[in-house]
């Protein structure tokens, strides 16, 4: 990390399911030495169940009064400005819809083999059941989520620390050289 850029101790990445999140997260984790939280280890329970939205809320609260962390992941829209507000950055993955159906594919055909290790276990997500919850997911997502998100970004406190990242080239060269 250069000299001139200061570390930063909470950061929020957000983005559309199989997007890249959890990949670039951890790299961010072991760059800047930060505690990794999954949205999806506190959100899912045992063979991806929900947990009740009330306790995923505390939860993730919880986490984000500590001084330093990565939160990785959406989670209940409730709290999420919340966490927005107390992040350093927030980066933004935005790749291409076309692109992100390819990885929600990748990810369920992978999941088939070896299960993702942020998730409870006993959790199968190469499913017929969750496969269409990813897909619907991420369709919710892409077509009103990002609009509400993109209006909050527009206020001037997110004007310094929210990062887009519109490809798998910018997303590559972050998960090679960090932040800098």
């Amino acid at each position: 990390m250069s000299g001139s850029v200061k570390k930063p101790q909470k950061i929020s990445v957000i983005g559309n399911p199989c997007t890249g999140k959890t990949t670039l997260s951890r790299a961010l984790a072991a760059h800047y030495e930060l505690p990794l939280i999954h949205v999806d280890s506190i959100q899912f329970l045992p063979e991806m169940k929900l947990r009740d939205p009330s306790e995923t809320r505390k939860v993730l609260v919880e986490y984000s009064l500590g001084h330093e962390w990565i939160i990785d992941g959406l989670g209940p829209l409730k709290i999420i400005e919340d966490r927005f507000q107390k992040s350093d950055l927030v980066l933004v993955i935005r790749i291409p819809f076309w692109r992100n159906v390819l990885w929600v594919i990748k990810r369920q055909v992978k999941s088939l083999f070896s299960p993702r290790e942020e998730l409870p276990k006993n959790s199968k997500e190469a499913s017929f059941e969750q496969t269409v919850k990813l897909f619907r997911n991420m369709w919710n997502v892409q077509n009103g989520l990002w609009v509400q998100l993109d209006r909050i970004f527009l206020r001037d406190i997110y004007k310094n620390k929210v990062r887009y990242i519109r490809s798998v080239v910018e997303l590559n060269k972050i998960l090679v050289n960090g932040l800098d």
